[in-house]
This record gives structure tokens, sequence and C-alpha cells, in this order.
């Protein structure tokens, strides 16, 4: 019932929401008079979307599942060509013991055969610890998507996004703000491009929550000038390749890290993630995860630091340990001086001022063991005082079994 209700939200909210885009007098009247939100929209829909990429984390567990299911798809709809061989009875082992060097693996390319807009999907991973990896999932279009063919796409795909838990929506009692329908179109976008994701991959972050993505972007010189790339407002900007392309990185992201990789000329150098995540494994991993990390650590633990739950739950324990584990696990692989030249074209900027690359300093791994460690003791006074809580009420049922036991032996032979 609860699901039904949001679906039909979303249904209508996302139908407002194109309605008002392309038929609404008060929006179109509203674009004429304000004209610094019009030079905007005028702006933003002269650039071109080229790619778009999306992580997801994976245990070896859910890449069985992410590698059979790609085995598993409609021949009609997919070309599929796999690296990996699918499990058959028992779970093969993707992942391997990686204390102080990190794989790169390719794992699959799907074709899509009828689809009007894209033309394939390219995975690859590499691991970050002992049990998890980042893969990468490559989105390559049949066309450069202008905004009129993004427009269709979403269009054509909306229904894939009534029952997608990530898919934001307005309440049709509240005022969709003329002011936010740009910003909503481009949140709705990145939903579509992970719904079609959803389609022949699952994802384990991605069922839940907006990941990480890159969209590769390009723009006409006239509309951005180098200065003005590296001071884009809540942004972080990276100048690469002596400022040919720019990585701009939303620091205001509410879910994963939202990016864009900007360019004018007539090509473009792809980025290489996999080469990074490699270097920089954990640390990498909280510069692209860090706001999901924190639900996920807010959902499972809070309810034991606020005192609402007196239990510790077995499941919220162990994945803590894992936590801990996956720091561990890269103590071998913290030292990232011999990675800093396959970085030394990045340059950062933050309000046109130039910063520091926060991923390679291990400033996230040493932050987060901190939390970790903190937590993890917390948790060991809560399962202790659960234990002798255990104990004293076993002794206490004990008691009054054997108070019982007496008075009904003295009852029996009375």
């Amino acid at each position: 019932m609860k699901k039904r209700k949001f679906k039909n939200k979303r249904k209508d909210y996302i139908n407002r929401l194109i309605y008002t885009l392309e038929k609404d007098k008060g929006y179109k009247d509203f674009l004429q008079k304000d004209e610094e939100y019009r030079e905007h929209v005028e702006a933003n829909q002269k650039l071109d979307l080229w790619g778009v990429t999306f992580f997801d984390v994976y245990n070896n567990k859910e890449m069985n599942k992410l590698v059979k299911k790609i085995h598993k798809l409609n021949k009609d709809k997919y070309k599929v060509k796999s690296f990996l061989r699918p499990k058959r009875i028992k779970k093969l082992n993707y992942l391997s013991l990686q204390y102080h060097q990190s794989s790169i693996s390719s794992l699959s390319e799907v074709h899509f055969l009828k689809d009007k807009y894209i033309q394939k999907i390219k995975a690859s991973f590499t691991q970050i610890n002992n049990n998890q990896a980042i893969v990468q999932f490559d989105m390559t279009f049949n066309k450069i998507m202008d905004y009129e063919m993004l427009i269709d796409f979403i269009k054509v795909n909306k229904q894939a996004l009534y029952n997608k838990s990530y898919v934001d929506f307005y309440d049709k009692d509240n005022v969709l703000g003329y002011r936010d329908v740009y910003r909503q179109l481009d949140k709705l976008e990145t939903s579509t491009f992970q719904a079609k994701l959803n389609e022949v991959v699952n994802l384990p972050y991605g069922r839940t929550y907006n990941l990480p993505h890159l969209s590769v972007i390009r723009y006409p010189e006239e509309i951005f000038s180098k200065e003005s790339l590296k001071n884009f407002f809540l942004c972080k900007t990276f100048e690469i390749n002596n400022g040919e392309q720019h990585l701009i990185a939303d620091i205001t992201s509410r879910e994963g890290l939202k990016m864009g990789l900007y360019f004018s000329g007539k090509y473009y150098r792809p980025i290489p993630f996999t080469h990074i995540i490699s270097n920089y494994r954990m640390d990498f991993y909280y510069f692209l995860f860090e706001r999901l990390e924190n639900y996920e650590l807010n959902r499972r633990l809070n309810k034991y630091l606020v005192q609402s739950k007196k239990t510790v739950s077995l499941k919220d324990y162990k994945w803590l340990v894992n936590k801990v584990r996956s720091i561990n696990d890269n103590k071998l692989h913290m030292n990232y001086e011999p990675f800093q030249d396959s970085l030394k074209d990045w340059k950062a900027f933050v309000d046109g001022e130039e910063d520091e690359i926060e991923f390679t300093k291990n400033l996230y791994t040493k932050k987060y063991e901190t939390i970790y460690n903190e937590l993890i003791e917390h948790m060991k006074i809560v399962y202790s005082l659960q234990k002798e809580n255990l104990i004293i009420n076993i002794g206490i049922l004990t008691l009054i079994a054997t108070i019982t036991g007496i008075i009904i032996t003295i009852f029996l032979s009375s």
C-alpha cells in the first residue's frame, strides 16, 4: 500500500515536471521575466552530453549475482560479452586477498540491440579491500545527446522511474517553484540513466540511493572561461591536463557524489578511474561514497547511540567489524607517494583558490578509522551490558524455577 502510494506520487511529480517544461504558460512567462535564470537555462541547453559513468560497491556475494544477471540477459535485446564465468552451483571467488596491491579487471560489455539512445554499457572493477570492489559502469550513447534528446529520453523511460526509491518527488500539494525546475530536471535525468543501468545489472547501493556518477559534458567556449570553471558555486574543481579538461564535483551532493567532466574541444581524454581507485583504494571510495557511508552509519548505528535500541543486532555489529577491517586491509597500501605522478597534471580549486586533493593524503581513512574505532568500543560496552543483563535474567528465572519447584515438592509431600 505504502509503495503504491509513493509510486503514484512519483508518477504525478515526473509528469508535472515534464508538463511544466513543455506547456506551462506560467513557467514560460517566468523565463521571460527572470533574466538571470533564463540565461542559466539557455546556457545549460547548449551543453552536449557525451557519456555517463556510474559507480557501485560489491562484495563477493553481490559480484556473483551481478555476473549471473549479466549472463542471463535476453539475447533478443542485448548482446553480451562477459569476461567472467557465472556460478553454477557453488559461489565463485571473484575477489582475492590484496593487502599491498590492487588488481584491475574487465567485467563485461552489454550492447543494447533495440534501444534508441543507449549503445552499450562497459563494466570494469578494482578491489578497494579484501572483500569489496568498486565496479565502474561506462554508458555509451548511439548519438551525442543534446537538450531535446535528453527530454525525449526521460519521457520514453519515465515509467521505469515510478517505483525507484532513489527518485525524489514533491507532493502535489506543494508548489514546484519555477526557479527549481531546471535543478529537478537535472536530477531526474541522472535518475533515468541509473534506472536504465538497473535494467541490466543489480546495484547494491543503487537500489536505494543515487549513485556516484560522472557526466561527460562538452560546452561551447563562449559559455565558460577556464577561470569560471575553477569557481563553480558550491563545487570543487579539478583542473586536468593543464586546463584542457575540468572535473567538477558537487560538494553538496546528498547521496553519491555528482561529477561533471567539462571539455570544449572535439574530443576528451577519459579519466582512468579504475587506476585511480587501484592506487588510492579506500580514500577514493570515501571521496565517491562519503555521503552514502554517513547514511548507512546513521541508519545502522545511531539507534544504539541514542539508546532507542538496547540489544545489539549481530548484522549491524558484523557490518561495523567489516568496516574496521576494510581500513586495516589498506595499512600496507597507504603510502601514496609512488602514485603522485599519476595525478601530476591535476590541481584542485574551491572558490577559485587552489586547494588540496584530499584522497591523496590519507585524510578520509584516518577520519573513518577514528569513527569506526569509537563506535566499535561503544558497541562492545552495549554488548557486554546485554550479556550481563542476560545472565541476570537467566539467574532470576532459575531462582524462580527453583523456588517454584520447592513449593510444589512441599505441597505434594504434605
